[in-house]
């Protein structure tokens, strides 16, 4: 019921803004992207770090020339650790602010909030079986390149951080995502 009511309610804000930027002659957009994904982790051998795969997928609203609002779903992938495995997602909402360097060349910077939750899962043949699942919202950050390939699609290079639940003392409390191709689609 809770997601069902964060969707409606996130529904309702994106459409009110839409109208608002249409209104102004600002753009909506939509984008989806591929990264890498990095978390801290300590092993019987000291703190190590694991990597995995993820994707995103966000729409957004462009508020003013240099301030825009968007929302994303984020698949931060699956990390190993001894006996078990780690996967995470989430939603968040963050502010981005546009600097512009050039007719196609813009630096951002963006901060909000984030839902991620994580799922720990027992590895076949472990000793013990753990299943556990934890969310937490936390400050999400991010920066990166966008470079505008057409007049209504552009390409970012983004590091993004997230806050994620401690499952167990030997999981990280955050997960990075280096994504080297989002594509976004002004309308």
């Amino acid at each position: 019921m809770k997601k069902a009511r964060l969707t409606i309610a996130s529904a309702v804000i994106f459409a009110s803004l839409s109208k608002l930027t249409f209104a102004a002659g600002l753009s909506s957009f939509m984008g989806v992207g591929l990264g890498n994904t990095y978390a801290d982790i300590l092993s019987a051998t000291g703190p190590s770090m694991a990597s995995s795969s993820g994707y995103r997928l966000i729409a957004g609203n462009q508020i003013t020339q240099h301030l825009s609002v968007e929302a994303e779903y984020i698949d931060l992938g699956t990390f190993t650790l001894s006996g078990s495995q780690v996967a995470a997602k989430g939603l968040a909402i963050s502010g981005v602010m546009l600097m512009p360097m050039t007719t196609i060349f813009s630096a951002y910077g963006k901060a909000g909030l984030a839902r991620v939750e994580t799922l720990a899962t027992a590895l076949p043949g472990s000793a013990v079986p753990v299943i556990t699942s934890d969310a937490i919202v936390g400050v999400t950050l991010g920066y990166g390149m966008q470079i505008d390939v057409a007049p209504n699609a552009s390409l970012r290079l983004s590091w993004d951080r997230y806050k994620s639940a401690t499952l167990a003392s030997s999981f990280t409390d955050k997960i990075d995502m280096k994504s080297a191709a989002l594509l976004i689609f002004r309308f």
